[in-house]
């Protein structure tokens, strides 16, 4: 675009703005920076875009890989633990307790261990149960309850009460 012409408006008022109220804000000029590239400023938008000078809606972020893999992990567990369900296989306490947290106290899995020896979840060697909390979705076993079964438990992290409480019962914690 040529420049203007400076010198023909010397001595003017308004330099061929009209009155001299209609410069004032944004407004005059269809808003600040990229505004209205969707709307007035159309072609704008399409030669920037050309150029890759500009780049419409959301956009610059990945979720990290462990949180998409942990996310779905949840949601196979979850649907496969409603399958269960529904199949008449997993009764409403033990779906309630292993979909609720990503903790679990030794009281809740001492009370469901049967029913994921026999869905498979869990298996049982002699007397003692072994099961892996962290496919089950588990990340901590608590403290809270009394431990009957012999339980042998893989899981992340375990507080010290919890560790107590298998022990005592002939289990342990890997």
């Amino acid at each position: 675009m040529p420049k203007l012409r400076v010198k023909k408006y010397r001595g003017s008022r308004t330099c061929g703005g009209g009155s001299h109220k209609k410069r004032r804000g944004a407004g005059h000029r269809g808003g600040r920076g990229n505004a209205g590239v969707h709307k007035h400023k159309y072609l704008k938008f399409i030669k920037l875009a050309k150029l890759g000078l500009y780049e419409f809606g959301k956009h610059g972020f990945t979720r990290p890989r462990a949180v998409v893999e942990e996310y779905s992990r949840e949601k196979t567990l979850f649907s496969k633990l409603r399958e269960l369900r529904e199949e008449g296989k997993l009764d409403e306490n033990t779906y309630r307790i292993l979909k609720s947290k990503s903790e679990i106290n030794v009281g809740d899995l001492d009370s469901i261990i049967e029913t994921l020896s026999n869905l498979g979840l869990a298996e049982k060697r002699g007397e003692k149960f072994f099961v892996d909390l962290g496919a089950l979705g588990y990340s901590k076993l608590l403290g809270s309850g009394k431990v009957t079964k012999a339980i042998e438990v893989r899981v992340e992290r375990a507080t010290e009460k919890a560790v107590e409480k298998l022990k005592a019962a002939g289990g342990g914690v890997v």
